[in-house]
């Protein structure tokens, strides 16, 4: 379902990031704020990328070319504090995925 995050280096393009219209800011320890949430006793497993400044629907169309075979309502945008809410537990692959774009 989640397309291959790990490229070779030759092939990772850090450049990307002053193309985006979007900024992951990192925490005060500097680590990449991408969280796990377990609901409903364990039955609904969420990840949530936070601290997003800028277009969060360009980050949103970015990340829904990482799950191809995901249905619609894969990925969602809290409008509130704009924070990305995608089903399943995909905080390793997503932090990987933020800091080979440069964040």
């Amino acid at each position: 379902m989640l397309r291959s995050l790990l490229q070779p280096v030759s092939k990772r393009c850090f450049s990307t990031l002053k193309d985006t219209s979007y900024i992951v800011s990192r925490t005060s320890n500097q680590s990449l704020p991408v969280y796990s949430e377990i609901k409903n006793g364990g039955t609904q497993q969420l990840t949530i990328i936070r601290r997003i400044q800028g277009d969060v629907e360009a980050l949103k169309t970015e990340l829904t070319t990482l799950f191809p075979d995901a249905p619609k309502n894969h990925i969602k945008i809290n409008p509130t504090n704009n924070h990305i809410v995608i089903k399943g537990l995909y905080v390793n692959e997503l932090k990987q995925w933020l800091a080979n774009k440069g964040f």
